[in-house]
């Protein structure tokens, strides 16, 4: 019974509730006082089953939760998932309605622009019955298992060879396996993947930060919580992701224009739609051409705030490398132009931005991360002289 046979076999199964739980542990209990009087010798012993059980349950959520937090690659219910005709039945467990829910969601994503219904209905059947953190050991991590390395693997490799689309697909199915639901870094992802898809995917893609945003919000803390191997639910871009796009209080420095006093400075920021266009229509070289050629833009005001629409532009476009150069160049000129009297709002910008893209740069390898780490902290230290309030969302 405590073969490794037998609790690989258990593998195949993730998924269990209070009634498969219940039973289980009954029989068990039966087993053990049928051998009771056995010799010691001949005695089997339940211990490492009783203890792949438990884990097994822990990783489901535990005796209360209402749908199982584990869930197998394949669906597993009574009913083949590839029937022509499924026969619907009463559902009788929450292992039962994850089942015919993933069959209904795969229904759906063959459908025409059926992508966001299949994904909003697996969604809201593993994220909206979770009302309470996974349960921490000792060390304070979950029991959770991670995800597959080959499944970072793979989705680095769509990202970089942006093929956006298949990005999406992938994300979307892994998010279905395990307990993937929790890896915050599909949701970056399958952003990412919408985003860059075109018609329609682009349309879906403020789904995707609402859903996480009120899952946050129900469940605080959650993104900051690890694996049992360690490794986090959310990684270092994520969770810079997360602070910018998905945290509401965070929104107040993202994409928004900032709010300038004179009304001249607001002219020249109001340029980024038309620098965007020629940026869809020519290529961003031809945008950052254009804004640069602009003419009437003579003095050192002006000319910051035209370098600040480039590195804003270049940054939308994924030229990170020409946003971190534009970026840094107006971090130095700042003090010169006193930046901090005349609109703190934008010296806080530029800083805030600057170190989210050295965080993502920093995530590539641990080289990368020491080597970058004393220019991010500076940035946070004159974060937090601008304004602690904000500051303190990018520090945590």
């Amino acid at each position: 019974m405590n073969s490794a046979k037998v609790i690989d076999a258990l593998l195949l199964w993730p998924e269990v509730d209070s009634n498969d739980a219940g039973l289980t542990a009954g029989a068990i209990s039966l087993l053990a006082s049928t051998v009771a009087d056995w010799p010691e010798a001949e005695k089997p012993s339940f211990a490492g089953l009783c203890t792949a059980l438990e884990n097994r349950l822990a990783r489901s959520g535990g005796m209360e939760v209402l749908v199982p937090q584990n869930s197998s690659a394949q669906e597993q219910g009574h009913e083949s998932a590839h029937s022509d005709s499924p026969q619907l039945s009463a559902v009788k467990s929450g292992r039962d309605l994850l089942d015919k829910a993933k069959l209904l969601s795969r229904w759906l994503s063959e459908q025409s622009q059926g992508w966001l219904a299949s994904h909003r209905l697996i969604k809201t059947v593993r994220w909206d019955t979770v009302n309470q953190i996974p349960p921490l050991d000792s060390s304070g991590r979950t029991r959770l298992v991670p995800p597959k390395p080959d499944y970072r693997a793979q989705l680095k490799r769509l990202y970089l060879q942006k093929n956006w689309t298949e990005l999406v697909e992938q994300a979307s199915q892994m998010y279905c396996e395990g307990v993937n639901h929790f890896w915050f870094d599909l949701q970056w992802y399958l952003w990412q993947g919408l985003s860059h898809a075109g018609y329609p995917w682009d349309t879906w893609t403020d789904s995707v930060l609402c859903d996480l945003r009120l899952l946050l919000k129900r469940l605080p803390g959650l993104e900051g919580l690890a694996w049992n191997d360690g490794t986090p639910f959310a990684d270092e871009v994520t969770t810079a992701w997360i602070a910018e796009k998905v945290n509401e209080e965070c929104l107040m420095y993202g994409d928004e224009l900032a709010t300038v006093v004179n009304g001249q400075a607001d002219d020249v920021l109001l340029l980024e739609s038309e620098a965007m266009e020629k940026g869809d229509t020519d290529g961003p070289e031809a945008a950052l051409t254009w804004l640069q050629s602009r003419p009437g833009m003579d003095t050192p005001r002006h000319r910051w705030l035209i370098r600040l629409l480039m590195a804003r532009v270049a940054e939308q476009y994924g030229r990170n490398e020409m946003a971190l150069h534009l970026l840094g160049e107006l971090t130095i000129c700042a003090p010169q132009l006193t930046l901090g009297d005349w609109e703190p709002g934008l010296l806080f910008e530029i800083q805030a931005r600057r170190l989210k893209l050295l965080r993502m740069k920093a995530g590539r390898s641990e080289s990368d991360k020491t080597r970058l780490m004393p220019e991010m902290e500076s940035l946070i230290a004159g974060l937090i002289a601008i304004d602690p309030a904000r500051a303190m969302v990018l520090c945590g």
